[in-house]
């Protein structure tokens, strides 16, 4: 038969070893709250007396006695371990463990999985564990229903911090974001600079938000000059190319590598090929793949340094400090894929 575990030392205990009150063992815990000076003598000897029974303090007990545990929750809508993903999501959660660990805070990693065939949720059974920590770190896409289930989190009370722009309906969210309209812009006149004067702007369906301030970029860079156009769908097909082409269309900003995989594998169905027959650019770092092919110009994204902002503006969001919304500048690569030929005249539909 297995003994029963042996209950560790108690708050009791340590006031008794160090001849005070088991109030004053509890100030210090909590950090001498409500006004109560605790002497550094009585303070030595209770924290000398912990250490001699070896108590631990119950942080989830101080939390719910209203104090700050120094705990920060990280939340992702999507799995962050799957091979698929995990190379895209691993340098965000690299930035976050750095910045907490300068910042003297823990991480919790809330990884409840969702309900069969269902999602992962902010609230079950109409609570959070979120609350567990003093704050939150939040990664992921949104829907209706999530921005609501968010928006109810925020107004809440609970200080969240998104990587990545969100809008919620009725509630400002603090976010840290990358720079995608400058980045699409400077991809843009990569391409005009190499003569491609007719472009597509190439996207998912998924009109979120990061998709629509790269779009904006691209609107933004294509009024200095050339001609734009903006094309949304779920899948490349030969025939799209086929019409792209045929209107002039010369080189592609692609949202992310798949769009642009499928367009170079629609484009070979019909003899074309790059750089030779068209120019390309990747607006954002690999999201099913550790890495973009050679000569793929592209656009990475501050991944490590968003982490770390999200966690400072959180820490400053606690201390009581105004919650800005932050945007770090990306980094452009040029690459072989930008091509170099000159765009003919639109052929006649």
């Amino acid at each position: 038969m297995v003994p029963p575990a042996r209950k560790g030392p108690t708050q009791r205990e340590v006031a008794r070893l160090a001849g005070v009150s088991q109030a004053a063992v509890s100030q210090v815990l909590n950090g001498g709250v409500d006004g109560i000076r605790i002497p550094d003598a009585t303070r030595q000897r209770i924290l000398q007396a912990m250490q001699e029974v070896g108590y631990v303090p119950n942080v989830a007990a101080r939390r719910l006695a209203g104090g700050r545990n120094r705990i920060l929750g990280v939340f992702t809508y999507e799995p962050v371990f799957p091979t698929s993903t995990r190379d895209f999501f691993t340098p965000f959660l690299e930035g976050i463990e750095e910045a907490a660990a300068d910042l003297d805070y823990d991480l919790l990693l809330h990884t409840r999985p969702a309900p069969q065939g269902g999602r992962r949720a902010v609230y079950h059974d109409g609570a959070s564990r979120l609350r567990l920590a003093d704050g939150t770190v939040m990664l992921g896409q949104l829907d209706d229903e999530r921005r609501s289930d968010l928006a109810q989190l925020v107004g809440g009370g609970h200080p969240t911090v998104f990587i990545g722009r969100r809008e919620l309906p009725g509630q400002a969210l603090p976010y840290v974001t990358a720079d995608y309209p400058a980045a699409t812009a400077q991809a843009c006149r990569a391409l005009l600079e190499r003569g491609h004067e007719h472009t597509l702007y190439l996207g998912t369906s998924t009109h979120h938000e990061s998709a629509v301030d790269r779009e904006l970029g691209y609107r933004t860079a294509m009024g200095g000059g050339g001609h734009g156009r903006v094309e949304r769908v779920e899948t490349v097909t030969a025939d799209l190319v086929s019409r792209m082409t045929r209107a002039g269309v010369t080189a592609v900003l692609c949202e992310n590598e798949r769009l642009t995989a499928e367009w170079i594998a629609a484009a070979g169905t019909l003899g074309l090929s790059w750089p030779q027959d068209y120019g390309f650019a990747v607006l954002g770092d690999p999201i099913y793949h550790g890495d973009l092919p050679a000569g793929w110009a592209h656009v990475t994204i501050p991944r490590v340094g968003m982490g770390q902002e999200a966690v400072r503006l959180l820490a400053g969001l606690l201390a009581g400090l105004p919650a800005e919304p932050r945007s770090l500048p990306c980094q452009w690569v040029p690459g072989a894929s930008l091509g170099g030929r000159r765009q003919t005249a639109p052929a006649t539909p």
